[in-house]
């Protein structure tokens, strides 16, 4: 794997985008009837495939559709899903799980409106995530019976990350021991060998490699480089009560997707806003992991169906037992306004 420089990071939990702007008195109504910018709460998980999101206030991109955007950061994807449901966030810049498949079975309205990032970089340039293997582990097979770090447990995106990897060499879940890890703790477990392996994601896959924790013991374009996990998803608020906002933030995010089209890391000011964003150094983010990302934001429809076949097949972790059809799970009417589509 071609390592890059690696600088140590620190990452924010809070971050509020954009600056709310109001005119007139509190008992005038501006001209036109409009109050200032719309104030969006906004869940995220921290990373790279997620970009385009982040890096839209920097762009000016929700400046542009009036909004400002508050961010929640989500340690759980399950939590996540249900301040989605409860109304406590608009949106969720994410991942769909096991939590969002079991709430739409059972009637609520959580949709997937876009997909983000995707490792189906050109050839030559290294996936961003991967499952690395520890001191000793040098294949697939290797796991069997042994620790391996994922974020969160069966039923987030990760681990369907980490089972289209295990299934390269023939093993399930079921073969090895799961330990649940925040992907910053991963790269000290590999090291010190409490885990034999991990499921990792740029910047922590140079991490690995530069201190000697580890190595990909799977090609992840292989594995699963057609699959697109990272995306945006709405609840009631912006599907149903307030479509025309839920249509302006996605353009919004469109926007950004559009400026990282090629090599973004060799754009200095997209470089800046997602190391702003992430609070890490700029090399951080300018020698990390390239991901590819979609201007038109489609849903990737088979990663939805795969989620769902995989999961099923580990009880306890969906509460039905048939597959949930795509078009509950995607609204795209909103995303094809967004981009003109």
């Amino acid at each position: 794997m071609r390592v890059r420089r690696l600088h140590a990071a620190v990452l924010v939990p809070i971050l509020a985008l954009g600056v709310l702007a109001g005119c007139g008195s509190d008992d005038e109504e501006p001209p036109g009837g409009t109050t200032g910018p719309k104030t969006l709460e906004v869940g995220y998980i921290p990373g790279a495939s997620l970009a385009p999101a982040f890096i839209a206030d920097a762009l000016g991109c929700y400046a542009e559709q009036e909004l400002q955007i508050k961010f929640q950061p989500i340690n759980n994807p399950a939590d996540a899903i249900a301040f989605l449901a409860n109304g406590r966030i608009h949106a969720y810049v994410g991942s769909p799980s096991a939590g969002l498949f079991n709430q739409v079975s059972r009637g609520a309205n959580l949709k997937m409106v876009a997909s983000l990032g995707s490792i189906n970089t050109p050839a030559g340039e290294d996936p961003p995530s991967a499952l690395f293997g520890g001191s000793g582990i040098g294949t697939v097979q290797d796991l069997r019976g042994k620790r391996v770090a994922v974020l969160g447990s069966v039923g987030t995106a990760t681990s369907y990350l980490l089972g289209k990897s295990l299934a390269t060499g023939g093993l399930t879940f079921a073969d090895v021991e799961l330990v649940p890890l925040a992907v910053a703790d991963m790269v000290p477990a590999l090291k010190n060998g409490s885990i034999a392996g991990a499921m990792l994601i740029a910047p922590y896959t140079q991490q690995a490699v530069e201190q000697g924790a580890g190595k990909a013991i799977v090609d992840s374009k292989q594995a699963y480089g057609t699959s697109t996990t990272a995306g945006v998803i709405y609840g009631d608020d912006l599907l149903k009560d307030d479509r025309a906002t839920g249509v302006k933030y996605l353009t919004a995010v469109a926007c950004g997707a559009k400026r990282m089209q090629g090599d973004w890391r060799e754009d200095a000011e997209v470089v800046k806003a997602l190391a702003t964003f992430m609070k890490v150094p700029d090399t951080t983010i300018s020698g990390g992991g390239l991901y590819v990302f979609d201007p038109t934001l489609t849903v990737n429809e088979d990663t939805l169906t795969e989620m769902q076949e995989m999961f099923l097949a580990v009880k306890g972790t969906l509460t039905y037992t048939e597959v949930v059809p795509a078009a509950n799970l995607v609204d795209d009417e909103i995303r094809r306004q967004a981009v003109g589509a």
